[in-house]
């Protein structure tokens, strides 16, 4: 499971996104798309790793609104021994637009996967999980 957490920032108009992750899970997963192992966190982590990380979320994660596809901007990682954090802006977001969320992370390698997504905004939060079957949701 990963756990994704939106929220809008009315500062900025931008929509802050932290991701976390099993970071064996995410590791598995480059290690499959780049062939080459990673180490994530470790004295021996790729000095690619952040580009890899940066093109597999960006095939595997969309925010679209009313004007189409969001830019996602990669801002960075953490790692500790179980989890990766994954950290994502998407600047100009329209708060009161609707708005397709698409988060396939995980899902070509796990069949079990699922993916928990809360959004935050002033003080209403909508939380769902999407599954293999169910990639996406419009709020």
């Amino acid at each position: 499971m990963s756990i994704t957490d939106m929220e809008y920032n009315p500062t900025t108009k931008s929509l802050q996104i932290s991701m976390k992750l099993f970071v064996d899970d995410l590791e598995l997963v480059l290690e499959r798309e780049r062939e080459i192992k990673c180490f994530l966190g470790t004295e021996k982590e790729h000095p690619k790793s952040n580009e890899f990380i940066k093109a597999y979320v960006g095939t595997h994660f969309f925010v679209e609104q009313s004007k189409g596809s969001l830019p996602v901007t990669f801002i960075g990682k953490e790692v500790d021994k179980d989890y990766a954090w994954i950290y994502l802006q998407v600047k100009n977001f329209k708060v009161k637009d609707q708005t397709l969320l698409t988060n396939s992370m995980l899902f070509d390698y796990f069949n079990e996967q699922t993916n928990k997504v809360n959004y935050t905004k002033e003080e209403e939060v909508i939380s769902f999980t999407l599954f293999k079957e169910n990639i996406s949701k419009e709020f």
